[in-house]
């Protein structure tokens, strides 16, 4: 018999200062440090000061086109090594923060130190976005409070939580287990859109290092995602057109939850999915949560 025990959260990082300080603040916060595993592409200076205290596992920054893939194979790995000590491992992207709704009284804690294991666990995707007219302040302690609104993202509603043996796709979007469980007070809050300033310094970083890639591949493609691509930006249409579409009235998603649970069905190689349809309308973040993606340490 082995009894695990506590809570892994793994994720990568090459230069994402601002978002990598968040990320350790918020997890580190809630599972200490020493739970953390932060997969440092090219081991710099930055990802060691910031993630003090953490567990920095250094790959190379070698000449690849394959990048993506690379990433993700080392995920996984990393992942199946740790859910033999760990009773559950939370694998996600340095922008991206899983929250438990302040309404039931728990945060990502406490919830998983009574959860059930031998599952995966999805998260209900949401992204924030930046109402630049309507959101003046800055994000520089905390997101969820300064930003107020968001769109349903079913891309980002991530089989993010496992505790049993599975493989997770490329992008973190699929997982290799037949069942669809979405607890309905699980959020995973993408952050990209978060702020425009914070998203032009990111994107600048992402478009450079992409062109980087095509330059080592034979024809020039990268697989990776679109919005990498410096012919894909359009910033400031981006953030004016997130101002233009109605805000719901409420926070009620059931009709959502429902549409994922009728579309679950088989994908290739033993994955499943749901289908992903976009929504038109944001919705305004409850009050509530104002605060919940920043945890002071114990």
């Amino acid at each position: 018999m082995i009894e695990r025990q506590g809570v892994a959260v793994v994720t990568i990082c090459r230069d994402d200062a601002f978002f990598l300080k968040r990320w350790v603040e918020y997890y580190g916060g809630l599972f200490g440090r020493s739970s953390l595993y932060i997969i440092s592409h090219g081991d710099t200076e930055m990802v060691r000061t910031v993630g003090a205290g953490c567990n920095i596992v250094p790959v190379p920054a070698i000449r690849t086109d394959k990048f993506t893939m690379l990433h993700w194979r080392t995920k996984n790995a990393l992942k199946d090594a740790l859910r033999q000590w760990y009773a559950h491992v939370i694998v996600c992207d340095v922008d991206e923060f899983i929250v438990v709704d302040p309404e039931t009284g728990l945060n990502l804690k406490t919830w998983l130190e009574e959860a059930a294991t031998n599952t995966v666990y999805t998260a209900f995707g949401m992204e924030i976005v930046h109402l630049r007219t309507l959101e003046p302040d800055p994000v520089e302690t905390h997101i969820l409070g300064p930003r107020r609104h968001a769109q349903v993202a079913m891309h980002y509603a991530k089989p993010c939580i496992v505790s049993r043996a599975c493989r997770i796709a490329r992008g973190g979007h699929y997982a290799e287990h037949d069942k669809l469980n979405l607890p309905p007070f699980l959020y995973l809050f993408h952050m990209r859109y978060c702020d425009f300033d914070v998203y032009v310094e990111t994107m600048e970083r992402r478009n450079s290092f992409v062109e980087t890639q095509q330059s080592l591949s034979d024809d020039g493609t990268v697989r990776t995602n679109p919005k990498w691509f410096r012919e894909n930006r359009k910033d400031i249409e981006t953030f004016e057109a997130f101002e233009r579409r109605e805000v719901a009235s409420g926070f009620d998603l059931g009709h959502v939850r429902r549409a994922m649970y009728a579309s679950w069905e088989p994908r290739s190689h033993g994955m499943w999915h749901f289908h992903r349809r976009e929504f038109d309308e944001l919705y305004r973040v409850p009050d509530r949560f104002a605060g919940a993606d920043l945890i002071a340490p114990d």
